[in-house]
């Protein structure tokens, strides 16, 4: 099975953690992208980043590399997920996105649905790591 690699962004604020939702999906995903040409991971997340909602961003550190299989296509996802400061407002006017918003502990009785990836392994790893208090 192919394997698509990922780079997402865990962006938290207010013991919140900012999702982003793509036009016509109803699952949730982190911010970010797939590096192109020599772009590093770090490269890549800044420029997702500033694509997706217009903010600078301060990559603080990298939390693992996740596997899973993809929600959107027949392959599995590597996610590497880093920890990431936003500077600036969020202005969300990229035309593959529907909506973006940090999302509370209680986002499945919002009707929020995650990827397994994310749901599955990085928020746990987040709540047990002490980044959210979930």
């Amino acid at each position: 099975m192919k394997e698509i690699h990922k780079v997402i962004a865990i962006v938290i604020q207010d013991d919140k953690l900012f999702m982003v939702r793509k036009k016509g999906k109803d699952i949730w995903t982190g911010l970010g992208g797939k590096p192109e040409g020599n772009e590093t991971e770090e490269q890549t997340l800044v420029r997702e980043i500033q694509e997706e909602i217009h903010c600078d961003s301060k990559v603080l550190k990298k939390l693992g590399d996740f596997k899973a299989p993809a929600v959107f296509d027949d392959a599995i996802v590597k996610l590497s997920a880093y920890v990431v400061k936003l500077i600036g407002d969020i202005k969300l006017d990229d035309p593959e996105l529907a909506e973006g918003k940090f999302i509370p502990k209680n986002y499945k009785e919002l009707g929020i649905k995650l990827p397994i990836s994310i749901e599955g392994q990085i928020i746990p790893w987040l709540i047990k790591n002490k980044y959210l208090d979930w």
